[in-house]
């Protein structure tokens, strides 16, 4: 029998619940951007290729969404007011536009539209401000935001969007209006397309449970501490969620049958997160399949060899059987942070280079799972990721050695053997643990307000109503989503997570109200608090002589450079294996570049085999950190490099005013950071130069 490698692709489309039930207003738009930009794109890349299979993983929460917009209940805040005339919008009102306008990726959504590439130096000029743009300007803003969010099915297919890109600029207020009640049409084509390549055999649809939550944590929360023991635990008394996770599991698998009429038989547990509590839970609501991180199997069987990823698992509860798959970390994350930067036919090439190296250093057929986010990578991709799918497709569909294969299909492989496993380790996607949920000062708070809400609703439950019983547990359930308690703490950033947090604590305060109880002072008082002079990248203000030795040596060596706050630019991706949490840099009179990267982390990593890569104007550097200064010269470069508390570089000779950069950090020749993820940043010394010239 020859062996074969078998490709598993899952592709995870999610939003949280945006919409607030007691007001009856959707409050982040979202469902909405991503529904018309990638969920119908993805699959219809797909479709071209009928030989390649893929799971989609559809969150019921998203799913239920859709259909709000679809049946006109959504109540869109944002959208209500992006549709009004623009001379009618108060203060806060536009306020509120403002915070989303600009906020699609700079490079790929906003420059290709000339337009709104112009009104982005208008909005960087006016210091991150609209209040000089026109009426006729905001209309036109309005649209242009609108269209970057268009993907490129509606774009090849649809007339009216067709004809506002190729006019360009000079919108009204009719156009905007038919622009975005197109786009509302469009919202019905997205479901159906997806159960038409089902009943096509092309893909597969597995789902989550409703409202995405971490269902380890709701079992039992001492997962958290089998995950990672020295974990800090919320200091409230640990109220009794089962129930919830119970519903959550239930009310997915009938949400699921009752759009697809027929029964689920996968799950991506929300964030990969597991135990076997969840696994058995899982296994009681009928559920045959389920993957998580390969950080998971390794734990479980306390061996970290790769290989072990590359077969079908099972695990036998006291529910019954459900198969097992853990991601390629490696592979799964070179297609969501690493191959936006390569041309198409390269990454697709690369891709095809490692399965390779897989098929061939295995003396049996494989299974490789291939499982991320399915919606937010591709705004770093030019075009959508549109040439990347093509040619990575075109390419898998030529290998004669490969073959893609829906989870569906492996217990009908007889050339893949399962493996059954006695136990499995507690753990998410990120870093085998959960500290991106729990752990944190503002992400314990939220679950101590959560506590004291159960507690409540615990004395009071057997004197509602059922009416008023259905709608408490569904604000609970929203509650309970893992989005919350992602944006809570340093992980990771958005210039929106006050909404996020607003968000959290009305669905608290509507259970009070609910149970008519008075909210507690606590609800009302942010967990984080919006800072508008917070800003992730302040450039250089003058020149810089700092002395190269591993520190800040003083107040004054790094004052006036440049800083990015590196924790700030990550958004829905996971920052929290990081060791550099700033990255300060600056040049003197001389043009000699100086960086310094700092972390807390750094100086306990100071006796690790580190390494540190960068890329200056493609140009690649490659230092071993070790602890001390040292000068040297590579590609006829010089440098001085120190590590001590932070690693400080200066780089002789550099006289660009404006020099593309990216750095990464590997520890014993395992990658733990790249700045940035997708592309280059762009240091710029433009304004520095003619400050100094003006002089």
């Amino acid at each position: 029998m020859n062996k074969k490698l078998y490709l598993s692709f899952l592709w995870h489309m999610h939003q949280p619940y945006y919409k607030d039930d007691l007001t009856n207003k959707t409050l982040m738009p979202w469902v909405f951007l991503h529904a018309t930009k990638d969920y119908y794109d993805i699959p219809w890349y797909l479709e071209k290729f009928p030989n390649i299979k893929a799971t989609f993983n559809l969150v019921p929460s998203l799913m239920a969404q859709i259909e709000e917009y679809i049946n006109g209940t959504a109540n869109d805040k944002f959208m209500e007011i992006l549709k009004k005339e623009v001379s009618l919008l108060n203060a806060e009102e536009r306020l509120f536009l403002e915070e989303y306008l600009f906020l699609p990726n700079e490079q790929n959504m906003i420059k290709p539209l000339s337009r709104y590439n112009e009104f982005l130096v208008k909005f960087k000029a006016e210091g991150n401000s609209i209040n000089s743009f026109s009426n006729e300007e905001l209309v036109e803003l309005e649209v242009l935001f609108l269209l970057t969010w268009c993907g490129n099915f509606i774009r090849e297919n649809n007339n009216i969007v067709k004809n506002l890109l190729n006019q360009k600029r000079g919108f009204n207020q009719e156009q905007k209006l038919q622009l975005v009640a197109t786009m509302f049409d469009f919202l019905k084509e997205v479901i159906p397309y997806y159960k038409k390549l089902c009943d096509s055999g092309q893909i597969a649809i597995s789902t989550t449970p409703f409202y995405h939550p971490i269902l380890p944590l709701l079992l039992d929360r001492q997962s958290a501490v089998e995950a990672k023991p020295h974990v800090v635990l919320p200091h409230s008394q640990e109220a009794n969620f089962k129930d919830f996770a119970s519903m959550q599991v239930k009310n997915a698998v009938e949400y699921y049958k009752k759009q697809f009429d027929t029964n689920v038989n996968g799950f991506w547990p929300s964030e990969g997160s597991v135990s076997v509590k969840t696994i058995s839970l899982l296994a009681e609501n009928g559920v045959k399949w389920a993957c998580s991180d390969e950080e998971i199997i390794f734990k479980t069987l306390h061996n970290g060899n790769k290989e072990l990823i590359y077969k079908p698992y099972s695990l036998i509860t006291k529910n019954g059987k459900v198969n097992l798959f853990f991601r390629d970390k490696y592979l799964s994350d070179l297609i969501g942070f690493e191959y936006s930067k390569k041309g198409a036919r390269e990454a697709a090439h690369d891709f095809i280079s490692h399965l390779k190296s897989i098929y061939f250093n295995s003396s049996e057929s494989v299974i490789v799972p291939v499982i991320l986010d399915g919606e937010n990578a591709w705004e770093f991709y030019p075009n959508n990721a549109k040439e990347f799918f093509e040619e990575l497709y075109k390419q898998l569909d030529s290998q004669a050695w490969l073959e893609t294969i829906l989870f569906d299909d492996v217990p009908n492989i007889e050339d893949l053997e399962e493996v059954e496993i006695e136990t499995l380790a507690s753990g998410s996607w990120i870093n085998g643990n959960f500290d991106i949920w729990i752990g944190s000062n503002e992400k314990n708070r939220a679950w101590e307000l959560l506590d004291m809400t159960k507690a409540t609703f615990d004395n009071e439950k057997e004197n509602l109503s059922d009416d008023v019983l259905k709608k408490v547990e569904k604000e609970f359930l929203i509650a309970l989503g893992s989005d919350w308690f992602w944006w809570y703490g340093d992980d990771h950033y958005t210039e929106l997570n006050h909404q996020f947090d607003e968000q959290f604590r009305a669905h608290l305060k509507n259970i009070y109200e609910l149970m008519e109880k008075n909210v507690p002072t606590e609800i009302f008082t942010p967990i984080v608090k919006k800072d508008n002079k917070k800003r992730v990248h302040i450039p250089p203000r003058d020149f810089i002589y700092p002395v190269v030795d591993g520190n800040n040596s003083n107040f004054f060596e790094w004052l006036n450079s440049g800083e990015i706050d590196i924790k700030k630019e990550f958004s829905t991706m996971d920052s929290s294996a990081s060791i550099v949490d700033y990255l300060y840099y600056g040049k003197d009179k001389d043009c000699n570049l100086y960086l310094y990267l700092k972390g807390e982390k750094i100086k306990y990593l100071k006796d690790e085999e580190l390494q540190l890569k960068i890329n200056i104007d493609d140009k690649i550097f490659i230092f071993d950190l070790k602890e001390k200064i040292e000068s040297l010269v590579q590609n006829g470069t010089y440098f001085d490099l120190a590590l001590d508390e932070g690693i400080e570089l200066k780089v002789y000779d550099q006289k660009k005013e404006k020099v593309n950069f990216m750095f990464e950090i590997f520890q014993d020749n395992r990658k733990i950071q790249r700045y940035p993820l997708y592309d280059e940043t762009v240091l710029d010394f433009e304004n520095l130069f003619l400050k100094n010239w003006y002089i």
